[in-house]
């Protein structure tokens, strides 16, 4: 299995690539799909050659271009603690930025107590853990070998005692085996 950074100068888009399937983890900015079209090619990828997407929360430099991304054929996993978090993003995104609303009649939902098994389905061994505390609809992509692709959850070492929230998304990460953390802004790193 592949992990390839996709992104560009503001953020990282994982993709995920296994032998037989392609996850994109989060989308950029609204109307940045020419800045993932291009990251993709230098992979050997096209961003239609993505089979599903997932967003670590719903901000906009996470989530602005899904429909942009499913218009070009790419399957969109929306899971059940996320569903609330699209309006306001939504609201505070329209007017502002060259945004295509989300359709939400052709989105696959999902629970995320559901996801290792849909994950099994495209060869990729790892859940989706629900880690609040930046956004309460933040979720993380756990492998079974230790990468964590976490979105914006803080470095657990800028965490202070009234991040409680965050702190309990580390303890559980650490209890199913997190090695490495692939956040969104800034470099992967080990956990102690």
């Amino acid at each position: 299995m592949d992990i390839i950074n996709v992104g560009d100068k503001s953020i990282n888009l994982y993709l995920i690539a296994s032998n037989t399937h392609r996850l994109l983890i989060d989308t950029g900015f609204p109307n940045s799909l020419n800045n993932l079209g291009r990251e993709m090619r230098k992979t050997g990828f096209k961003v239609n050659e993505i089979d599903f997407l997932i967003v670590t929360h719903f901000h906009v430099d996470h989530a602005g271009a899904i429909q942009e991304i499913k218009n070009q054929g790419v399957k969109f996993i929306l899971f059940d603690i996320q569903q609330n978090a699209i309006k306001p993003m939504e609201d505070l995104t329209l007017g502002k930025w060259q945004y295509t609303p989300l359709r939400l009649d052709d989105n696959i939902l999902m629970k995320v107590n559901h996801s290792r098994e849909f994950l099994k389905s495209i060869n990729i061994n790892g859940e989706i853990v629900a880690t609040p505390g930046h956004s309460a609809d933040s979720i993380s992509l756990l492998l079974d070998s230790g990468e964590s692709f976490t979105g914006d959850l803080y470095a657990e070492y800028l965490l202070t005692e009234k991040d409680f929230e965050q702190k309990q998304s580390w303890q559980k990460l650490k209890q199913l085996g997190v090695k490495e953390a692939f956040p969104s802004h800034g470099q992967p790193y080990k956990i102690q």
